[in-house]
C-alpha cells in the first residue's frame, strides 16, 4: 500500500502540471489578444491555487479511504445505483443549509444564533468532505473500475478502494481546471456527494434517529 501511495502522488503532481498545460489557457488566448503580463500572472496564481487545493482534497481523500474504505465504497454504490435521488437530496439539503444559515443569522438571538450557525457550519462541511470524496470512488470506478472477475484479478495496480478514489480525484481535478465549466462541474460533484452522505447515513446506513419500542412485559 505504502508502495501505491509513492506511486500515485508523483503521478498525480505530473498529471496536473500536463493538465494544467493543455487546460488552462484563457479562451481568449490566441483569438483577438495577445496574453498580456498581468494575465498570465494572474492565471498562474489562479492555477496554483486550485492545484493547491487539489493536493489537500487527494490527501484528506487518501487518509479517510484508509480509515473508512468501506463505508466509501458503499456510499460510492449508492449513488451509481440511485443517482437521481442522491441528487435531488443534495439540492433540498444545500436549500436547508442555506435557509437554515439565514434563519440563525437574523431570527434568532445572537447568543444563541452563532453556536447553532457554527454547529452547522461543521456539519455542512463534515457532509461535503466526505460526499465528495465518495464522489471520487464513484467516478474512479466508472472510468477504470473492472467489469468481470478476471479483469479484477488480472490487475496489478488499479484495483482497491484507494485507487478508485485517487482515479476520481485526478478525473474530477483535470475537469475543475477547466476555465469556466470546471467550477460547475465541481458544484454539481458537489451536490451529489451532500446527497449521497446524507441517503446513506456516511455510509453506515444506519437510522438517524433511534426507534422507539414499547417494552413487552
Amino acid at each position: 500500500m505504502r508502495r501505491g501511495l509513492r506511486l500515485f502522488l508523483p503521478l498525480t503532481v505530473v498529471a496536473a502540471t500536463l493538465v494544467t498545460a493543455m487546460v488552462a489557457a484563457p479562451p481568449n488566448f490566441g483569438a483577438h489578444e495577445p496574453l498580456t503580463f498581468e494575465g498570465a500572472a494572474a492565471l498562474m496564481q489562479n492555477t496554483a491555487v486550485i492545484v493547491s487545493l487539489l493536493a489537500v482534497w487527494m490527501l484528506a481523500a487518501v487518509a479517510l479511504t484508509l480509515l473508512s474504505g468501506r463505508e466509501i465504497r458503499y456510499s460510492s454504490l449508492e449513488m451509481r445505483a440511485s443517482a437521481l435521488h442522491c441528487f435531488a437530496l443534495g439540492l433540498v439539503a444545500v436549500t436547508s443549509f442555506v435557509l437554515t444559515a439565514i434563519v440563525f443569522s437574523y431570527l434568532i438571538p445572537y447568543h444563541v444564533g452563532v453556536p447553532l450557525l457554527f454547529a452547522l457550519g461543521v456539519i455542512a462541511i463534515l457532509t461535503k468532505i466526505y460526499g465528495t470524496i465518495a464522489v471520487f470512488h464513484a467516478v474512479g470506478t466508472l472510468v477504470a473500475g473492472s467489469r468481470t472477475r478476471e479483469q479484477l484479478a488480472g490487475r496489478r495496480w488499479l484495483r482497491g478502494d484507494l485507487a478508485m478514489v485517487v482515479v476520481g480525484v485526478i478525473v474530477l481535478g483535470a475537469l475543475r481546471l477547466i476555465p469556466i465549466a470546471g467550477p460547475f462541474i465541481w458544484a454539481f460533484a458537489s451536490v451529489f456527494g451532500i446527497g449521497t452522505a446524507l441517503a446513506t447515513k456516511f455510509g453506515r446506513r444506519e437510522p438517524w434517529f433511534l426507534a422507539w419500542r414499547a417494552v413487552e412485559s
